[in-house]
């Protein structure tokens, strides 16, 4: 099995890139969290770096338009990139006691 590819190398081009909208995050007690996911397609069989976005500002409403930019582009170079809703915030279960 081969590694993700080197961004320094500049040897290949954009790799393609796999949207999940809501990828579920299990937390213990039950609860999950919600995450947007951009990965290379090959992250599948590919172990690649992950990129981990972790804010108190809800992942569909204020930075959307950034994420949108921002995210493929990063994943398109061989990073896999999480926008996670915090405990009790967005899609996220449970109940969000302080940002």
């Amino acid at each position: 099995m081969t590694g993700p590819p080197d961004p320094a190398s500049g040897s290949s081009g954009p790799l393609s890139v796999s949207v999940t909208e809501d990828m579920r995050i299990p937390l213990p007690g039950g609860l999950t969290l919600s995450a947007r996911v951009w990965m290379p397609d090959t992250a599948i069989d590919t172990p690649y770096p992950a990129i981990i976005e972790y804010i108190p500002y809800r992942r569909r409403d204020g930075t959307i338009a950034r994420d949108e930019q921002i995210h493929p582009f990063i994943a398109e170079h061989g990073y896999v990139c999480l926008r996670i809703d915090l405990r009790g915030s967005g899609d996220s279960d449970g109940l969000l006691a302080d940002e």
